[in-house]
């Protein structure tokens, strides 16, 4: 990718998801620093995070990381901000910075029907607010399928993937909602077995990600007149990989937002499949809904949203497959333990695991 930070470079806008960061790419002026807020307020019995970080700058200084010092263009965390959940009951609730520029809400009860609620956060000298939004009463029920396929993936050809489908069962209501869609993927990984005299399993491995992640998902209900109509959507498409040696999980989340959050998310995905070339003009950033309460005119991206959610699942198995996937972590005397990929011995090796078993891995 070029360099040329006097044409474009690259933010990443976060998005939640189940507790897991989803980032999407897309080109972007730079200047002087900008917020990035990203947050979501649902009805789910879940951990609920805000995600503050700032965009950089070929002239901002070197970090160390890892033991090294890097000058990526990439959003740094903001730490040390203080950040609240306020609703128009004049209730309020504080989030708890539990890692660098992420902040989990504490004591919060859940979401009440028709109240507006609204983040306030406290960084440095600046003092920001989002719009108040109230949860949407109405969402769709989904039915998820799967389907497999060989062809042109992503530039491609004669590519194995998996495309997610669903049948969603529009709201009884001729309009006046919007839904979103994102897909999380779950699987169980196999760590090689190497033979000890206790005949010790190693332990199990359970690894989430996002199955599509740049792809971005929306149904206006303004556009449809089908009251309890169906509308088929594919949500998610991958390429088939050693993930699916073993149980392979698609947790669909179906986001009933405002309109507002929907125009939002709308100038995002036309901006993300811009395929102009780093010669056109360099879009503008998309300001969402949070504002600097004493500088109305500075730019702050992202958006806080409090969402209607729904999770449906769907996995598939080894025999589902259609295609032959290789081992890649299957023991055998002659290998050599260094000829072993750094996966196949440490599940800590992936970036977003567990050796924990989720509480749904054997509800269906």
């Amino acid at each position: 990718m070029s360099k040329k930070f006097s044409f474009v470079s690259l933010v990443s806008l976060f998005i939640l998801l189940a507790g897991c960061i989803d980032q999407i790419e897309f080109p972007l002026n730079l200047g002087d620093e900008k917020l990035i807020v990203s947050g979501q307020l649902n009805n789910l019995s879940e951990p609920q995070y805000v995600y503050l970080s700032e965009t950089t700058s070929k002239d901002r200084e070197p970090i160390f990381t890892n033991g090294f010092f890097t000058t990526n263009d990439l959003p740094r965390p903001v730490s040390g901000a203080q950040v609240r959940l306020v609703s128009d009951q004049n209730r309020s609730w504080v989030y708890q910075e539990v890692e660098n520029g992420t902040y989990e809400l504490r004591g919060f009860e859940g979401i009440e029907a028709g109240v507006a609620y609204h983040i306030e956060i406290n960084a440095g000298n600046r003092s920001y607010a989002s719009l108040p939004e109230v949860m949407p009463e109405v969402i769709g029920e989904d039915e998820i399928s799967y389907s497999f396929d060989r062809g042109i993936f992503q530039g491609s050809p004669e590519t194995a993937f998996i495309s997610i489908q669903t049948e969603v069962t529009l709201p009884e209501q001729r309009d006046g909602y919007y839904l979103r869609w994102d897909v999380e993927e779950a699987y169980y990984w196999n760590l090689t077995f190497f033979p000890n005299p206790f005949n010790k399993a190693p332990p199990d491995c359970y690894v989430f990600g996002f199955a599509d992640p740049e792809r971005i998902t929306l149904l206006n209900g303004d556009l449809l007149n089908r009251p309890g109509g169906k509308s088929s959507q594919i949500i998610a498409e991958r390429v088939i990989d050693q993930s699916f040696l073993s149980r392979h999980y698609f947790n669909v989340r179906q986001l009933s937002t405002t309109q507002e959050a929907y125009e939002y998310w709308r100038k995002v995905r036309e901006l993300v499949n811009n395929t102009g070339s780093v010669f056109d003009s360099p879009p503008a950033p998309i300001s969402g809904n949070i504002r600097n309460e004493r500088d109305p005119n500075e730019v702050v991206l992202g958006y806080f949203e409090v969402v209607n959610a729904k999770v449906t699942r769907i996995y598939t198995t080894r025999a589902d497959v259609p295609f032959f996937i290789s081992e890649v972590c299957t023991y055998s005397p002659e290998r050599p333990i260094n000829d072993y990929p750094a996966t196949c011995l440490r599940c800590s090796e992936f970036k977003n695991s567990t050796e924990a078993t989720p509480d749904w891995w054997f509800d269906q």
